[in-house]
């Protein structure tokens, strides 16, 4: 595997070209949908609800509720959004998944 410096040249940002966006366009969105997968008897990475006096519940089932949503559902509802508009997304997955 080559390191980064072999694939990337190094430019400071007050020496790089202007970037310039498709059809001339000065905004560029870049789009990172996050697939996950982890598994409910183990503590949660992170939280979206915080676990009463900083123990950890297990199962957490307000985090895992997030976390079900997103994937049997948000996931779904986030790809539908995107295809109707015709954007392309990075798709970020943990190794849980593959």
């Amino acid at each position: 595997m080559s390191l980064l410096t072999d694939r990337l040249k190094y430019e400071a940002i007050i020496d790089r070209p202007k970037l310039k966006g498709p059809n001339g366009s000065k905004i560029i969105v870049w789009t990172t949908v996050n697939v996950e997968l982890w598994n409910i008897i183990r503590p949660m990475p992170r939280n979206a609800l915080p676990p009463p006096m900083g123990n950890q519940l297990l199962p957490n089932v307000p985090n895992w509720s997030w976390h079900e949503y997103g994937n049997r559902v948000g996931f779904w509802r986030h790809l539908n959004a995107l295809q109707s508009r015709n954007i392309t997304a990075t798709l970020a997955i943990n190794g849980h998944v593959c």
